[in-house]
């Protein structure tokens, strides 16, 4: 994902300024893992992991929105 991308998502999805939110860009946007990103951000895993679930399923809202495939599992 682009950091364009996840601006929008973010938009999308009315996220505030967080840690938590600047650990799903760095995943999302960076590649890091969930824990270095936690690391980074001074906060645990699971709260990366729960706005990661936030931004999967605006993602897929916003795939179905838009007529596209939903994406394949992981």
């Amino acid at each position: 994902m682009t950091a364009d991308q996840f601006a929008a998502l973010a938009d999308l999805l009315r996220l505030r300024k967080s840690p938590s939110n600047e650990a799903a860009r760095l995943v999302l946007v960076e590649g890091l893992s969930t824990s270095e990103a936690a690391k980074r951000v001074g906060i645990k895993s699971n709260g990366v992991s729960n706005v990661l679930a936030s931004c999967r399923r605006g993602m897929s809202l916003a795939r179905r929105v838009a007529g596209l495939p939903p994406e394949p599992p992981l």
